[in-house]
């Protein structure tokens, strides 16, 4: 072969390693300079790895929840210990299991959440009682002397009642059911 040749397989060969080299430190100044020296698509990936996984539920999290009922206005909280399947969850994974609540605080020591009701709390949607409200009788959610809500205010005047049936008015007559109820104001009405 001619001494030519071979000379140009080396040229070749010489110009292919320093464009490879050129090539390679080219990609490295360009990555280097767009990630602030660290891997943009791996930094991205470890971050919502570390926001998911920095901060888990655990046996010892205390799990808050409040219960806002908006017709009474009242707040109910629980406090409980996790179950097994929350045990290792995330805030996002909780709040898929738990839509529509609101978390107000979220750390390995205490979760927090919040959810409102467009209804009455326990207290008041499970028990009734006669009164007197406006010098009439009246019907109203919860137990006497704790925070009532009229139901409903009927046509009877207290005026027209008997001293005693008065009395227990005042103090509030607890109802057991709508029967008890129906019958205890026809009562009344009679009189």
């Amino acid at each position: 072969m001619l001494p030519f040749a071979k000379i140009n397989k080396k040229y070749a060969l010489l110009c292919v390693a320093l464009l490879l080299v050129m090539g390679l430190s080219a990609y490295y100044m360009v990555y280097r300079s767009f990630s602030g020296g660290e891997n943009p698509i791996l930094l991205q990936e470890t971050e919502v790895a570390k926001q998911d996984s920095k901060i888990k539920i655990t046996n010892d999290t205390d799990i808050v929840q409040k219960i806002l009922y908006l017709k009474c206005n009242e707040e109910e909280v629980l406090k409980t210990k996790p179950t097994e399947n929350l045990v290792g969850l995330s805030i996002s994974q909780m709040q898929k299991i738990y839509e529509g609540w609101e978390f107000e605080k979220f750390d390995t020591n205490e979760a927090v959440m919040r959810l409102k009701v467009d209804g009455y709390c326990r207290e008041h949607a499970n028990n009734i009682f006669i009164g007197v409200k406006d010098n009439h009788v009246a019907v109203f959610y919860g137990r006497p002397g704790y925070k009532p809500i009229v139901k409903e205010i009927t046509a009877i005047q207290v005026n027209k009642l008997m001293p005693h049936d008065i009395e227990e008015l005042e103090k509030g007559m607890v109802v057991q059911s709508k029967e008890e109820l129906l019958r205890t104001l026809e009562g009344m009405q009679s009189r």
